[in-house]
């Protein structure tokens, strides 16, 4: 701490007059004498992202460090506060963060496709951790790659609307356990609250498990219904709150009866006929206060029922693209709240600047890509054109420098970007053994064409790593380019092979000049194409426009039938999603003007590009400000 302040002070020596010094100096001040009421973490980094822009501050190493220790200092000091204060009561269970209207069917752990951390790997990681990374990662499939997880013969929809699993109930988790803890310490808190007799300690009580109820029913009952208006209105003042309440109770079960599946009338039956013979009022007031909290108990059960019955039957009237847009929404949201959760806000940004700090691209850029707002992408295109493989770290205490680390926000699109690094290395393999086979004429042509799906199909083979594939490539690939060498009906003599092979390994090493050469001109032609196709649509001042938000087709209706429309909440939907974008217009790349690897390097293009707009649909804050904005909504 005492470091940090030490720097910044020399500093002020020179600059004197910086307001913006003075002020970061005050608040590290105060922060080492134990003044924290008005100082934020988010506040500090950003002042420190000020000097850096004005010349006062760099992110060398030494500096890296001494913001980490300040970080820390700040936890401590944070933690010490909370402390000295109340520890506030835990949540009940309608105060939860509210979900989405359709939840996914998460696949066993031990039977997950594709896990982001597969279950046996020996990883030091909390294993709720693990499972929240796996799940969200699974989500951010079913958004970008739903053919990875979707079994075969099954739509999205099987992926949302499968029944809740049964829990085993010999093997509660830890987070069944503390769920079970929290719920009952509410419910018993609301039943001591209630049996007071004394109407002032009740009707706090009451209110709080109206709001609760009211959280509860809104997504089931129209915003004018009576219920919703009692439940919304102040407890007028009464001697007798819990008959009142039990009014109320019986207005709201009677409402549901008449919105209910058939199958639940028993259950709401059961509780109309205990709130019409509610315990004499001369009885103890648990009695009351018994039957108050059971019927609400029994009201919040009925309506996750009915609410999960009515997903059930949106879901069913929506169209395949709807639930795609639906699924997109959740995943790009998630993803981004995980994020923060774990890395949190400064580390976000801090990880993102120092990032782009490391802009050394190996090809030409041109004059459109280098402009500030596509720099990013020049530098995603520089981190896949490395031979090092991209990864993207958990955050730790102590920090490490890891070549070719990409930062956080792209952490569940690493694995598709690692897959795509190996695709683009591919391409460069195959165009650089193109060069060493003379193209013959006539007819042979035509297997000349095959020889580069051959090879493509063996280097495909090591990106997916089919089994035995890494110990026979260089041997399968040099066993091809000799024998296209052959197919003009030439002999190759033993040494005239060897020295084939010999050029065959070279081709393979990164820094062979053939090799480089090509994988400037791809990775310059893969720049252009991102950029290019996002200033067009920029300069034509397009705007993202969401689908339509119904169900049904467009258009005019058979007469003769009618028919159910349902207005979806366009909340649900991710904006972005079947926009309209212009394609990518692909040129041709010198050096992989063969019409297979053409078709190849469009579609890796076209995945680059997906990956891209997922990360633009997720962190546009960041991308634009290097800032993260506590306000962005998806």
């Amino acid at each position: 701490m005492e470091a940090i302040l030490s720097k910044l002070k020399a500093k002020a020596e020179i600059a004197p007059d910086n307001a913006l010094l003075r002020d970061t100096i005050s608040l590290l001040t105060d922060l080492h004498e134990g003044i924290t009421q008005h100082v934020t973490w988010d506040n500090l980094i950003r002042d420190f992202q000020r000097l850096q822009d004005q010349g006062l501050w760099d992110l060398s190493e030494d500096n890296r460090k001494l913001l980490h220790v300040l970080r820390d200092f700040f936890t401590s000091q944070l933690s010490n506060r909370k402390r000295a204060s109340n520890i506030p009561a835990p949540s009940h269970p309608a105060s939860r963060a509210l979900q989405g209207s359709f939840s996914i069917v998460y696949p066993d752990s031990e039977s997950a496709p594709s896990p982001f951390i597969p279950s046996s790997d020996p990883v030091l990681l909390p294993l709720e951790l693990v499972e929240i990374l796996n799940r969200t990662y699974f989500h951010h499939l079913l958004a970008t790659d739903p053919k990875r997880v979707v079994p075969p013969g099954k739509s999205l929809i099987s992926m949302l609307s499968g029944p809740p699993k049964e829990k085993d109930a010999e093997r509660p988790t830890l987070r069944d356990k503390v769920e079970d803890l929290v719920h009952k310490a509410f419910w018993d808190e609301a039943m001591e609250s209630l049996s007071n007799p004394e109407p002032s300690l009740q009707l706090p009580r009451l209110k709080s498990l109206y709001q609760d109820l009211l959280i509860a029913l809104r997504p089931l009952l129209p915003s004018q219904d009576p219920v919703i208006t009692t439940l919304s209105s102040p407890l007028p003042p009464t001697s007798s709150p819990l008959d009142s309440a039990i009014m109320h109770l019986r207005e709201v079960v009677t409402c549901l009866r008449k919105r209910c599946a058939p199958i639940q009338d028993e259950e709401l039956d059961d509780l109309l006929r205990s709130l019409d013979e509610p315990p004499p009022r001369t009885s103890r007031p648990i009695s009351l206060a018994t039957l108050v909290v059971d019927t609400v108990k029994s009201i919040h059960k009925i309506s996750d029922s009915m609410k999960e019955r009515l997903s059930q039957f949106v879901l069913g009237s929506m169209t395949e693209q709807q639930l795609q847009s639906t699924i997109s929404k959740q995943a790009k949201t998630k993803e981004r709240q995980d994020i923060l959760d774990i890395w949190k806000s400064w580390r976000v940004e801090i990880s993102w600047l120092m990032w782009l700090q490391n802009y050394q691209p190996s090809f030409q850029v041109s004059s459109e890509a280098a402009e500030s707002q596509f720099k990013w992408i020049v530098r995603l295109v520089q981190a896949l054109g490395s031979s090092t493989p991209i990864s993207c770290q958990l955050p730790t205490s102590e920090p490490q420098t890891i070549e070719n680390s990409l930062p956080s926000i792209f952490f569940f699109s690493t694995p598709a970007l690692l897959e795509l690094q190996n695709y683009l290395q591919a391409l460069v393999i195959a165009a650089s053994l193109r060069t060493l086979i003379r193209v013959p004429q006539g007819a042979q042509a035509n297997d000349t064409m095959s020889l580069m799906e051959r090879l493509w199909i063996l280097l495909k083979a090591e990106i997916v790593e089919e089994p035995g594939s890494g110990d026979t490539k260089l041997l399968h690939l040099a066993d091809e380019v000799v024998r296209a060498r052959q197919l003009d009906g030439t002999v190759l003599s033993g040494e005239e092979e060897t020295r084939l092979r010999g050029a065959v390994a070279r081709t393979l090493c990164y820094n062979d000049p053939v090799f480089v050469l090509l994988q400037k001109r791809l990775l310059k032609a893969l720049v252009d194409v991102l950029v290019h196709q996002r200033s067009e649509y920029r300069q034509a001042g397009a705007h993202t426009r969401p689908p339509r938000m119904q169900t049904g087709q467009h258009g005019k209706r058979a007469e003769k039938r009618a028919r159910i429309t349902i207005v979806l909440n366009p909340e649900e939907f991710d904006a972005t999603h079947g926009a309209e974008i212009p394609q990518l217009i692909i040129g041709k790349v010198q050096g992989f003007e063969d019409e297979y690897l053409r078709k190849v390097v469009e579609e890796v293009f076209v995945k680059v590009d997906e990956c891209v707009r997922w990360v633009e649909g997720v962190w546009q804050d960041v991308l634009r400000g290097g800032v993260v904005d506590r306000e962005f909504v998806i």
